[in-house]
């Protein structure tokens, strides 16, 4: 959403897939995650409890360029990266099924988002 709100030379197009994909994050990836993520165990110190997301940043905000081909590039590599990421989470005992569908979600943002990455800015 802040590239929708900050974009330069964006064409119609790409900022309709800026807002698709901002909602397909919300929708696929954070709905299901923040659900699975309160009905987890908050550990043996704290028997019948459950845990919940922290949802703490690890990056100021406003760390965005203004370029457009670069922005883009570095919009796929995150959502590849939360793909990523949940995908290993599926792999831990007892993780839950919208960890993985989240993985499948966050991927196809990615591959969404990378189809306006300009082709010397791709992953060889």
């Amino acid at each position: 959403m802040t590239r929708f709100f900050t974009h330069t030379d964006e064409t119609d197009q790409q900022l309709h897939t800026l807002v698709e994909t901002a909602l397909g994050l919300m929708a696929g990836v954070l709905r299901p995650l923040g659900g699975a993520l309160t009905r987890l165990p908050a550990g043996q110190a704290y028997p019948g409890r459950t845990a919940g997301p922290a949802f703490e940043m690890y990056y100021h905000m406003g760390n965005f360029v203004p370029w457009r081909g670069p922005a883009w590039a570095l919009l796929s590599e995150r959502v590849a990266l939360l793909s990523g990421q949940c995908a290993v989470a599926t792999l831990r005992d007892g993780a839950p099924k919208a960890v993985a569908a989240a993985a499948d979600a966050a991927a196809a943002v990615s591959a969404q988002l990378a189809e306006h990455v300009p082709a010397e800015l791709r992953p060889a």
